[in-house]
C-alpha cells in the first residue's frame, strides 16, 4: 500500500505544522518502489497520488507519472527508433512532425494529450489550406504514433481514440472527390508538358492504375510475363544504398501492401505508348527497367526529381491551382474501370488495395452514373479495353 510519510528529524504529530515536505512512498506494478515529493502545504495532491496509484495498479492501467511528464518529441524519437523501418519511412515521418505535429504537440506532456487534441490539429490543419487525404493520412500515423504510448505503458490512456459524430466513427478512409478526379483532357495535358522521358509514366499511372514508386520500378521481363497484362512486383523507394552515394534509390521486390505482387491490365494505348518509348530509351539493367537516373547511369531515378518534373508539367498545363499529384491519375484510372462495369473487388485487386473496404469506402459513389463520365472516344476506347481484360480473366 502507498504510505505518505517526511523524511525529517520532527516527530510524526509534528508533521502536520512542519514545513518539510511530503513522500508518497509506493511500488509500481513491478514491485520496484517508487517516490514522490510534494511540498509541505500539498498533502491533499499527495493523498490523491496514493489513492490512484492504489486503484490504477488495481485496474490493470498503471503508468510511471515520469514517463507521462515526457514530452511529445521525446517519445516521437523513441517511437520513429522503435522496431525495423525502411529509412524512406524515418525520412517521411521526421517530415510530417516537423511541418505537422511539431508547431502544435512538439514541446506538449505526452499524459497530457487527449482525444480533443487531435479534433483541434485537424481543424487546423484543415484551415491552413490541407487536402482532406493528406491530413487522414497523418491523422493515422498520428493515431500510430498514440497507440505505441499507451502499448509501452508510456500514457494510461490511448488519446487516439475516435471522438464519435452522431454515435458514429469516423472511416479511416473517405470517398475522393470530383475535384480529385482529373478529365481525359486535364490527363493529356499533363502527358504533353511532361519531360520526354517520362511521358509514358503519366498512362503507365493512368491507364494501368500503378503507384508512382511502381511506374518508376516499371520493367520489360514483367511486361513480357503475359501479353496484354503486366505483373507489379516492384516498387522505387527513396534512399537505397548506391554505391559511391550517401543517400539515392532502391527497388523493392515487393509493392505496398502485397508481397505476391498482382497482374494489371495494360490497354492497348499504353502499350503504344510503352513502344514510342523504347523506340526512344532503351531498357537498362537486367529486368529492363525503363527509367534511369538523370545524373547517373544504371541507377533508377529518384522520387524527388520525379516530382519536381510532375510540378513542371502541372504548372505548364495550366493546372498549378489544381492541387494535382500523381495519385490524382490512379483515381482516373479508378474511375473509368468503374465506369467500364469493372466490379469493385476487381479495381481493388488492379490498383492493390489492401482490402475491397478500402475500394468502396473511396470509390463506391462513382459507380452511380458512372457510364455518363465515358464522353469521348478515348474513355471509351480506354472502357472497352479494360472490359476485354475482365472477360480474359474471367
Amino acid at each position: 500500500m502507498a504510505s505518505i510519510i517526511k523524511r525529517c528529524d520532527c516527530k510524526v504529530g509534528q508533521w502536520p505544522r512542519c514545513r518539510h515536505s511530503w513522500v508518497v512512498r509506493f511500488r509500481d506494478a513491478s514491485g520496484a518502489q517508487k517516490e514522490e515529493s510534494f511540498p509541505h502545504n500539498k498533502k491533499t495532491e499527495a493523498k490523491e497520488l496514493a489513492t490512484k496509484v492504489e486503484n490504477d495498479k488495481r485496474l490493470g492501467v498503471y503508468v510511471d507519472r515520469k514517463h507521462s511528464k515526457r514530452t511529445f518529441e521525446d517519445c516521437w524519437n523513441e517511437w520513429l527508433n522503435f522496431g525495423t523501418r525502411e529509412e524512406s519511412t524515418i525520412v517521411q515521418y521526421k517530415s510530417i512532425y516537423k511541418n505537422h505535429f511539431a508547431a502544435m504537440f512538439g514541446t506538449r506532456r505526452i499524459g497530457s494529450m487527449k482525444p480533443s487534441d487531435i479534433v483541434a490539429w485537424e481543424a487546423d490543419q484543415k484551415e491552413r489550406g490541407y487536402k482532406p487525404y493528406g491530413i487522414q493520412g497523418r491523422k493515422t500515423v498520428l493515431k500510430s504514433f498514440l497507440k505505441y504510448c499507451y502499448e509501452a505503458e508510456i500514457v494510461p490512456k490511448y488519446a487516439g481514440k475516435e471522438i464519435s459524430v452522431n454515435g458514429r466513427n469516423e472511416s479511416a478512409y473517405r470517398p475522393v472527390e470530383d475535384e480529385e478526379i482529373p478529365t481525359t483532357a486535364e490527363v493529356m495535358a499533363i502527358y504533353e508538358a511532361m519531360r520526354p522521358v517520362y511521358k509514358s509514366t503519366i498512362w503507365i499511372q493512368a491507364g494501368c492504375g500503378l503507384r508512382v514508386g511502381e511506374a518508376l520500378a516499371f520493367s520489360q521481363s514483367h511486361l513480357d510475363r503475359r501479353e496484354g497484362w503486366y505483373f507489379v512486383q516492384n516498387q522505387l523507394t527513396n534512399f537505397g544504398k548506391n554505391d559511391g552515394a550517401s543517400r539515392g534509390t532502391n527497388v523493392k521486390n515487393e509493392p505496398k501492401w502485397s508481397r505476391k505482387g498482382r497482374w494489371v491490365p495494360v490497354p492497348s494505348s499504353v502499350a503504344d505508348e510503352l513502344e514510342k518509348h523504347r523506340a526512344f530509351w532503351e531498357p537498362w539493367g537486367e529486368p529492363g527497367w525503363y527509367y534511369e537516373s538523370e545524373t547517373y547511369r544504371d541507377r533508377h531515378p529518384s522520387r524527388t526529381t520525379y516530382t519536381d518534373r510532375w510540378n513542371d508539367a502541372i504548372r505548364k498545363a495550366g493546372l498549378a491551382e489544381s492541387g494535382y499529384t500523381p495519385k490524382a491519375l490512379r483515381h482516373y484510372f479508378a474511375s473509368m474501370a468503374i465506369a467500364a462495369g469493372v466490379p469493385l473487388w476487381e479495381v481493388a485487386q488492379w490498383m492493390g488495395h489492401s482490402s475491397t473496404k478500402v475500394t468502396e469506402q473511396v470509390y463506391a459513389h462513382l459507380v452511380e452514373g458512372a457510364e455518363e463520365r465515358i464522353t469521348g472516344a478515348f474513355e471509351a476506347a480506354l472502357a472497352d479495353a479494360f472490359r476485354s481484360r475482365l472477360r480474359v480473366a474471367a
